[in-house]
């Protein structure tokens, strides 16, 4: 199951977001196909090069590995769909607050991962996504935004 695989009407994101655990995994072990995360790259906006980095991911390697319909190894595909599965989230808490229609989540994760915050003790959300740490931290961020603790 890739992420882009999503039923009718629900977002690929949300569908990585909502899958299993076990489903995550086995997406992570098989390997992200490379192409993807340089969609995933493309729909956030936020630059290749910015997200790469960001990941500490090997701009030739993913590069190299997309003409060749390669897939990336667990641990950058870990840190890939981690990154993506934040989108999902924010979908996921935007359709429980209402309607995501004319909603753009991917447009306004790009800004709020590259925006200074408190909570984060004035690190932009972008700097701590290369570890799992990091990412359930950027997570639990975005969670307290909704539940009004967000600091």
């Amino acid at each position: 199951m890739h992420p882009q695989a999503a039923p009718a009407g629900l977002s690929h994101y949300l569908r990585l977001y909502q899958a299993s655990a076990v489903e995550r995994i086995e997406m992570i072990k098989g390997g992200l196909r490379a192409s993807e995360a340089k969609r995933i790259f493309a729909d956030l906006a936020i630059g290749q090069g910015a997200a790469l980095k960001a990941l500490r991911l090997s701009p030739a390697t993913v590069n190299k590995k997309a003409k060749q319909d390669g897939t990336l190894s667990p641990g950058e595909s870990e840190r890939v769909l981690g990154m993506a599965k934040l989108v999902g989230q924010l979908e996921a808490m935007i359709q429980a607050s209402g309607n995501l229609e004319g909603f753009d989540a991917t447009a306004w994760m790009s800004r709020w991962l590259q925006t200074p915050l408190p909570a984060l003790g004035g690190r932009r959300p972008m700097d701590l996504m290369d570890t799992m740490e990091g990412q359930a931290l950027v997570s639990a961020t975005l969670a307290q935004m909704q539940s009004g603790a967000y600091a």
